[in-house]
């Protein structure tokens, strides 16, 4: 029971340091770095090595940040199956942020194997087949959450761009549409909506014209 007790005690220890030092990123993204990695050195785990990489990352580094948490995912220490779908998570979008969506469909697929209902991940991954050009892909994705998730604004949002990107005007309207419906303040989904009127006003002028 002091045992058990005692690694309680230590496991929110560190919980409380990481998230300090996740805290002091926002403010001195250095520190924080330099901390972090001195934690990592005197056994702070995979608190200490994400906290490294999420370092980086304000530091600008993208890339160097999602090839820690990369290495950190596949550590089967490094946490529960959903702990480590997380970090995948996180890297693909710090390799989305660096411009790799070949690394960060790696990342979200290999998250996915980890926990296969992980509906961030699946969005992730949609988008980095957006990235890579494979439009119909990223749709299949994304209507993999919405089947399960109806509501996901983002999932919408995205399947909309996927649509239009594929020239499917009509679906691209409905599904931009019901995100509007959801949430009409987000201003990228009202910027892809004008996208969308735009884009279906000059094919009905292009009809027009040539029934004329």
């Amino acid at each position: 029971m002091a045992q058990t007790a005692m690694a309680e005690d230590l496991t929110l220890e560190f919980d409380k340091k990481h998230e300090a030092c996740l805290e002091r990123i926002a403010v001195d993204s250095e520190l924080a770095y330099e901390e972090a990695l001195i934690w990592r050195s005197q056994g702070g785990g995979r608190r200490a090595k994400h906290c490294v990489a999420m370092a980086l990352f304000g530091l600008g580094h993208p890339d160097e940040a999602a090839f820690k948490l990369d290495n950190l995912a596949k550590d089967t220490n490094a946490g529960t199956p959903t702990m480590r779908a997380n970090f995948y998570f996180e890297a693909t979008n710090f390799w989305l942020d660096a411009g790799n969506p070949q690394r960060a469909y790696k990342s979200a697929t290999d998250g996915l194997d980890l926990k296969y209902d992980h509906e961030d991940l699946r969005i992730a991954r949609a988008r980095a087949y957006a990235k890579a050009g494979r439009y119909d892909y990223a749709q299949t994705d994304l209507t993999s959450v919405l089947t399960l998730s109806p509501n996901r604004i983002d999932a919408l949002r995205y399947r909309a761009d996927a649509h239009f990107n594929q020239g499917n005007l009509k679906q691209a309207k409905i599904d931009i549409e019901r995100a509007l419906d959801l949430d009409p303040t987000i201003i990228e989904t009202a910027v892809l909506r004008g996208r969308i009127n735009e884009a279906i006003r000059k094919a009905k002028a292009k009809d027009k014209t040539a029934s004329q």
